[in-house]
């Protein structure tokens, strides 16, 4: 490849970059304006296992239970997510009232008030938070036990239900589902399934 060739394609790909950046950004600009109801970070505190996935594919039911736990953060845990994220505009701020979100294998900072929340990686981590150096992801409290899950980046193509109770019936996951506009014309992939094969 001629040195022009070499330069061009170098300009495409740092214009597809920035393109791609600007367009998340927008992304979620919309996804927080269009999901702005409240959910109490309280609501969320405690173990929540995802049982379904809604999808447009429909895959098949799987054994694994991915969860994450919620809890307060220390003041320690705090001033380390500050002193990493202080200089960046995130959607919201980092306050007290934050959740430190477990997966098992990686941590992370949810912040604010509302169904929106920004998720910034623990700053002890060595994998990404994406292009901007967080996600947004939406919360939607159904009942005491149930709430949907989205990553805005993925334009709710994507979404979870979650529930707080890892021995909810296979009634109550339909209850909490029916009539829901949320899942509309997806298929769903089951998780915590008891038999694996």
């Amino acid at each position: 490849m001629s040195n022009l060739h070499m330069k061009k394609a170098v300009c495409v790909t740092a214009v597809s970059i920035i393109v791609s950046v600007m367009a998340l950004s927008d992304v979620n600009q919309r996804c927080i304006a269009e999901n702005n109801g409240t959910i109490s970070n309280d609501f969320l505190l405690g173990t929540w296992y995802f049982v379904y996935q809604f999808d447009h594919i429909g895959p098949i039911p799987t054994c694994t239970c991915p969860n994450t736990t919620f809890t307060r953060p220390t003041e320690e845990e705090l001033s380390g997510y500050r002193a990493k994220y202080g200089s960046y505009d995130l959607p919201h701020k980092i306050t007290e009232d934050s959740l430190v979100a477990d997966r098992g294998y990686i941590k992370g900072l949810i912040l604010g008030g509302l169904e929106t929340k920004t998720y910034i990686i623990d700053p002890k981590s060595v994998m990404s938070s994406g292009p901007e150096g967080y996600e947004v992801y939406v919360y939607r409290r159904i009942n005491e036990k149930f709430a949907f899950f989205w990553r805005c980046a993925m334009r709710g193509h994507v979404r979870y239900l979650m529930t707080n109770d890892r021995n909810a019936t296979e009634e109550e996951k339909q209850l909490a589902i029916k009539d829901r506009s949320e899942v509309f014309n997806k298929l769903i992939r089951k998780y915590c399934v008891d038999i694996c094969y």
